[in-house]
């Protein structure tokens, strides 16, 4: 409980500072103080206390202001532009995304909106011609503004070796998957496994953002589990000593995070199973809320900023609304489960979708909850298809139809999801006090709610297998 308390504490450090409510610091640390040790005086309570206010000093001193950077006027008028790509290229309806490292006209970090079939790869170096605009990143603060790219002339590539190996690695994954598996569902299984959804058309794109499936391909901690999930069952019963077992968990999880290119949910996921799979180790139950607090707590404290984005807000609002919810259907009947599950996750994003992208999907939790027996399907039988392509093209097709079936059923769930016009849309932007305030009222609510209804079976939280 105190480790949970340590994570969530450096994380409400930061929150109350990027709020700008430090005022609120001191008297709130006091009345707390006071409250506890009146309801449980002792030393042990004193020595608590201090170890979460100093981890919430720590986040509140982590938490510094992020300043825009200021953009130079060069940067304003100028058309042509050079640089290094410095993340993985992300494809979106009607454009790819990229960061760019400038060179000229200025040296700057930017946003750059390239042709959605215009292929660069990390690391990249490019000469872009296009148009800047100075509007404010939700998931980069220290991007200077974006620039709209009409040509883009790749003149290099300067990743270093593991950024090479990665790219070369997703390439081939992608060609052979694509080769064997027809279309959509191809490139939708390139997505799942890789991130790389490029193949996808503008139409499977757009059911999917409309049906709310776009996480699927995004990659998120989701695909760790099911990775983890994978491994575990081709590792137990036996099969290695328990020792070997977890360093192969640990090894998979942190190989697929290489794989997608460290994405912050990913990541996320990623440390999460380390924490739950070291507690194994040292033969502690696995306790996946200490786990989700810290996971949460290390990435804020090693790169502060990355609490600005979206994917790790996301992440971490969804799964944790998956830790409160989950305990409570466990051990009942199956269907309750099924639609809860989904719809509290769903309902936890909902606030961010609308803070960052104004979006919203009726139906989202329904899709979803149809597609997600169907995931590991996908994710095993774009394995097989790899796996195969390394013997011989004739087996890869054959291993193709196990991978289609799930996935084309998936592309079909979507399309019928998009088709229901009033499901999904744009709606205003919500505010950051507004999320606040949202987030508040959710968490009021499922305390009443967990105080009028009792969970069904006597499974807890901490211990839940596919928590991480």
């Amino acid at each position: 409980m105190l480790g949970a308390l340590l994570g969530a504490a450096v994380l409400g450090g930061a929150l109350l500072r990027d709020l700008g409510a430090g005022w609120l610091a001191l008297p709130l640390a006091a009345s707390v103080s006071l409250t506890v040790l009146a309801l449980r005086p002792g030393r042990a309570t004193v020595v608590a206390l201090v170890l979460v206010l100093g981890a919430a000093g720590i986040g509140f001193w982590r938490a510094a202001p992020i300043s825009p950077p200021a953009v130079p006027e060069p940067l304003i008028t100028a058309r042509e532009f050079s640089g290094t790509v410095k993340d993985i290229p992300r494809r979106y309806p009607g454009y790819t995304r990229v960061t760019v490292a400038l060179d000229t006209p200025v040296p700057a970090l930017v946003i750059a909106q390239l042709p959605r079939d215009q292929r660069v790869a990390q690391g990249d170096v490019v000469a872009l011609t296009g148009s800047f605009r100075a509007r404010p990143s939700h998931t980069q603060p220290e991007a200077a503004g974006t620039v709209v790219v009409k040509q883009v002339r790749v003149l290099g590539n300067e990743a270093p070796a593991w950024q090479r190996l990665r790219t070369w690695l997703v390439r081939g994954i992608v060609t052979r998957i694509e080769r064997a598996v027809p279309r959509p569902a191809g490139p939708f299984v390139a997505g799942v496994l890789t991130g790389d959804d490029g193949g996808m058309t503008e139409t499977t794109v757009r059911a999917f953002r409309a049906a709310g499936f776009s996480h699927l391909t995004a990659v998120s901690g989701w695909n760790v589990t099911v990775v983890g999930a994978v491994v575990a069952v081709l590792t137990g019963r036996g099969r290695l000593p328990r020792r070997w077992v977890l360093l192969v968990n640990l090894g998979a999880v942190w190989a697929f995070a290489y794989l997608v290119g460290m994405e912050p949910s990913v990541t996320r996921a990623a440390l999460m199973a380390t924490l739950a799979l070291l507690a194994l180790w040292r033969g502690r139950p696995r306790d996946a809320v200490t786990a989700l607090a810290w996971s949460a707590a290390i990435m804020v404290l090693v790169q502060p900023a990355i609490r600005f984005h979206a994917g790790f807000q996301l992440s971490v609002a969804s799964t944790a609304a998956l830790l409160a919810v989950m305990p409570r259907v466990a051990g009942g009947p199956r269907w309750p489960g099924l639609i809860a599950t989904p719809l509290a996750a769903q309902l936890a994003a909902t606030p961010l979708l609308l803070h960052h992208f104004g979006q919203y999907s009726l139906v989202g939790p329904v899709g979803n909850a149809l597609v997600a027996p169907l995931i590991p399907a996908v994710m095993a039988g774009g394995v097989g298809v790899v796996l195969a392509s390394l013997i011989h093209p004739a087996l890869a097709e054959s291993a193709g139809i196990l991978a289609w079936i799930p996935a084309q059923a998936t592309v079909a769930v979507a399309e019928w999801c998009a088709r229901i016009e009033w499901s999904s849309g744009l709606a205003p932007t919500l505010g950051r006090d507004g999320v606040v305030v949202v987030y508040l009222l959710l968490a009021a609510a499922y305390a009443l709610a967990s105080w009028r209804w009792p969970r069904w079976g006597p499974a807890s939280g901490a211990h839940l297998p596919g928590a991480v």
